[in-house]
C-alpha cells in the first residue's frame, strides 16, 4: 500500500504532533504529503498517527 497524505480531521483548529524527536504541525483539514523528503511525514510515523484517537474514540487523522 503506498501512502499519499495525512490529513488531521481532530477538533481543534491546529495540532502539533511529537513521534521521539520529530514535530509535525497540522492545520486543520489540510493534508501534509508522506514520505521520507525533509518536509513531509515519514511513512512509520503516518501509521502511528492514523491510529491516534480523541478522548471519545473518533479518529483524529485520515490517511490515504
Amino acid at each position: 500500500m503506498e501512502l499519499k497524505a495525512i490529513t488531521y480531521v481532530g477538533k481543534n483548529p491546529g495540532f502539533i504532533a511529537k513521534i521521539g524527536k520529530t514535530m509535525y504541525e497540522f492545520e486543520w483539514q489540510k493534508s501534509l504529503g508522506v514520505s521520507n523528503h525533509s518536509d513531509d511525514v515519514r511513512p512509520q510515523h503516518a501509521a502511528v498517527l492514523s491510529k491516534w484517537r480523541d478522548r471519545r474514540g473518533r479518529k483524529m487523522f485520515i490517511i490515504e
